[in-house]
């Protein structure tokens, strides 16, 4: 057993002396003088700013239809109106939204305008989650 152990030691001792040492690699030197052409800086390409998307949590709701063509027209109708109106899916129907708002006090506050117009009075705030 002693006898192994030690064949063991004398291998591992073997290996790491052959294994630290590094092998020499002679570069050729040669008597030419040679230019190095640094490269221009190239400036990164500059990127178009695009307006920052606020995140909508809270839309004004005009209507909810089962049939698209209906939440179409109104859709077509709150265009021409002048507002932010889109259909977003809600369960199996289709929302018509006025606009999305941030902030509950930012939707609040739109609701309190919108209801006051005929036919609006039914409009109500959608928090998405």
């Amino acid at each position: 057993m002693m006898k192994i152990a030690v064949v063991l030691f004398g291998i591992f001792l073997g290996c790491l002396c052959f294994s630290c040492k590094e092998k020499k690699v002679q570069e050729e030197l040669t008597a030419q003088k040679v230019e190095v052409a640094t490269p221009e800086p190239v400036a990164p390409p500059q990127e178009e700013a695009k307006p920052a998307e606020k995140q909508m949590n809270y839309y004004l709701v005009a209507g909810c239809f089962e049939i698209r063509e209906n939440a179409d027209r109104l859709l077509a109708q709150l265009l021409s109106e002048g507002y932010d109106a889109r259909i977003l899916p809600f369960y199996h129907m289709s929302m018509v939204t006025y606009d999305g708002f941030a902030t509950r006090q930012e939707a609040q506050i739109a609701l309190n305008r919108i209801v006051r117009e005929d036919g609006k009075e039914l409009t109500w705030v959608y928090p998405v989650k």
